[in-house]
């Protein structure tokens, strides 16, 4: 049976841990602009910016808390090792390759169902 390489499976593990790391920075970049906004000291660009802004961050917040715009691909990825390899695991596809995922990677994929033993990640 054909399966991903150990090379590729990290690659596409690092891409979406980054892409994961990434998505929980913005929800300070959001908080930054309503603080901003209460730093400007004038009441009129305050009246008119903070509650659509302020609104804009909770519901921004809200979505890049949740994980859910990862799991699809990762359980894709998980289960194709496992049918694929032939090696029942994620955790034996892992040893076997001779790799490690991110801890971000491993956290999406316990998120995914997929929990990973503390050896293979980074």
């Amino acid at each position: 049976m054909a399966v991903i390489s150990g090379a590729d499976y990290l690659s596409l593990a690092n891409e979406y841990a980054s892409a994961r790391d990434k998505h929980l920075a913005m929800k300070q970049d959001f908080f930054d602009a309503v603080y901003a906004i209460v730093l400007l000291n004038t009441i009129d660009p305050e009246v008119d910016l903070l509650g659509r802004f302020h609104g804009s961050y909770l519901v921004n917040s809200s979505q890049i808390d949740s994980s859910e715009l990862f799991l699809a691909a990762i359980r894709t990825l998980q289960n194709h090792v496992i049918v694929r390899s032939g090696l029942g695991t994620v955790d034996a596809y892992l040893d076997n390759q001779g790799i490690t995922v991110p801890r971000t990677f491993a956290t999406l994929s316990a998120n995914a169902g997929f929990t990973l033993s503390e050896s293979n990640i980074d």
